[in-house]
């Protein structure tokens, strides 16, 4: 290759990056600009998409709050996300009660090339010692899946690998929601299994860990009865048992809950049920217990609208509360709106939450394309 040749080169490599760095400023401003103020304020972006194209779909977050009050966001980012989409577990931290956050952190890399090639979903949570712990799936369709895991024991800065051994190369599947600290019994996680795992996908599963997130014991069934096709199960503890709100297809949320921590499980097949009278789907919900309040439960509702034929909007994320042992749900509010003239950028909810103390919430969500650019949307709101 000749001087000159190198040179053109040169200058189209340049002229490249400086297209996609135009398109990631337009994109950007363009995300600012529309309001999705729900009943509590506007929600901004915390974690824009990255200008690096194979991490710039950044979707499906969850954030929790360490006990120095750094807040934890986790989340898949890739170039979208589904199957062989580059998905990657990432994480980003704020020191400052969520008004900046830190670049994300890629904490490893799948392609298309590769033996797992997206990540697909994550749990996060705190563990008894203060660390936070973090697992995430990853998965070629449906020819196999992973889990991997980490604990960061400086509040988000740095992570180190915990032993998955049980659940990892295709024993489970899909990982998701909280890592729930279950006192004098550990951290438990819930999932999905997924092929090649089961032969029929959408039955759930449950593991235990006893020291603190640095390993994991064999994953145990959800046992339950039903023709429901059940995922990404968001489980919780409050009031002395497990509580979970499951993804089924259906305009509703499935209810199970545990008494004896998972040996055995109630379900009722309609548990929370949109108020929304237009066809919709609903992406999985995220549960969570008040700590300032041990009686009340909050969930937050992702709404996909099929027609926008009220109040022409793509969607919403709703509030509702539930007394914890009674189960009685009620929306108390909306978290936020997206409208029509966000266009082409449909890929939207999954909201996550974590208490701040003083009945102060932050909540993180996503909104972006189905194949390209998604940024990460945060809000703090007081719920009474």
């Amino acid at each position: 290759m000749n001087a000159i040749t190198q040179r053109k080169l040169d200058v189209i490599s340049r002229m490249i990056v400086v297209i996609f760095n135009l398109m990631y400023v337009v994109h950007f401003v363009h995300a600012q600009d529309i309001s999705l103020a729900g009943d509590y304020g506007e929600p901004v972006v915390i974690v824009p998409a990255p200008a690096d194209l194979s991490i710039a779909h950044v979707a499906w977050p969850k954030v929790t709050r360490t006990p120095d009050g750094t807040l934890i966001v986790a989340a898949i980012a890739g170039e979208f996300h589904g199957p062989h989409g580059g998905g990657c577990p990432v994480v980003s931290f704020s020191t400052d009660e969520g008004q900046t956050f830190s670049p994300l952190q890629v904490l490893k890399r799948y392609h298309k090339k590769a033996e797992y090639t997206s990540g697909g979903n994550c749990a996060l949570g705190i563990a008894e010692d203060g660390a936070v712990v973090l697992l995430s799936m990853a998965y070629n369709g449906d020819a196999s899946n992973t889990i991997d895991g980490w604990r960061s024991t400086d509040s988000g800065r740095t992570w180190t690998s915990v032993d998955v051994s049980t659940l990892d190369r295709s024993q489970t599947g899909s990982v998701f929601g909280n890592v729930i600290h279950v006192p004098g019994q550990g951290l438990a996680v819930f999932g999905h299994y997924r092929k090649p795992a089961r032969k029929h996908s959408g039955d759930l599963w449950m593991a235990w860990s006893r020291d603190q997130g640095m390993s994991w014991e064999k994953p145990q069934s959800v046992e339950l009865e039903t023709n429901l096709r059940l995922a990404e199960p968001a489980v919780t503890f409050a009031g002395g048992r497990f509580v979970g709100l499951i993804r089924n297809g259906k305009d509703y949320y499935t209810e199970i809950t545990s008494s004896d921590l998972g040996v055995n499980w109630n379900m009722q097949a309609v548990g929370l049920k949109s108020d929304y009278e237009g066809p919709l789907s609903l992406p999985s919900p995220c549960i969570v217990p008040d700590p300032e309040h041990p009686e009340r439960l909050l969930a937050l509702v992702s709404e996909r609208h099929q027609k926008n034929e009220q109040g022409g909007i793509l969607g919403r994320i709703v509030l509702w509360e539930a007394h914890a042992q009674e189960l009685n749900w009620r929306k108390i509010g909306e978290i936020a709106q997206f409208p029509e003239k966000l266009k082409d950028r449909k890929d939207i909810t999954y909201p996550w939450m974590a208490p701040m103390g003083d009945n102060q919430w932050f909540i993180v969500f996503y909104c972006g394309k189905t194949r390209g650019a998604s940024d990460l949307y945060g809000l703090k709101v007081q719920i009474p």
